[in-house]
């Protein structure tokens, strides 16, 4: 006998992704005006825990990028001059030549890993939740079939 599918195992997983999709569109929206602040959390929490441990995966280290500069300690002494610059040899041009600094390399490489990773892991949640809701439909429809005791 073939089990029918519920509405709630077909509903459910999709207002999540809906959700989770509008969440993204939202942030990314903000993100484009300048108002963002905190905007990114959203998406992860409502991913998580799943996020949390993929997007720890993709983000760079601070220290590759050149963003933890450290004060030498008090009393160190004179901080030594800066290094010449390493003359670059020239680059291609025409219309295939792109001239992207590493900082927006990083920040193009993060938004769109960002975004990635929430949406997989909002289809991973997804399938999760349909699981669940399938399993405790199929509970309860067993349970509505079964005669009782006699």
């Amino acid at each position: 006998m073939r089990r029918q599918r519920s509405a709630l195992e077909v509903w459910v997983p999709a207002g999540y992704l809906v959700g989770v999709v509008g969440l993204v569109a939202w942030v990314g929206v903000l993100g484009r005006t300048g108002d963002a602040g905190f905007a990114g959390i959203w998406p992860i929490l409502a991913t998580a825990p799943l996020s949390l441990s993929a997007l720890g995966m993709i983000m760079p280290d601070p220290e590759s990028l050149g963003l933890a500069e450290e004060a030498p300690p008090a009393g160190a002494g004179p901080v030594p001059p800066e290094p010449a610059p390493v003359p670059m040899e020239a680059a291609p041009t025409g219309p295939a030549a792109q001239d992207l600094s590493g900082a927006e390399l990083t920040d193009t490489a993060s938004t769109f890993g960002f975004y990635g990773v929430i949406l997989a892991c909002a289809l991973v949640n997804a399938t999760a939740l349909w699981a669940v809701v399938r399993l405790v439909t199929g509970r309860l429809a067993r349970s509505r079939r079964s005669p009782g005791p006699a």
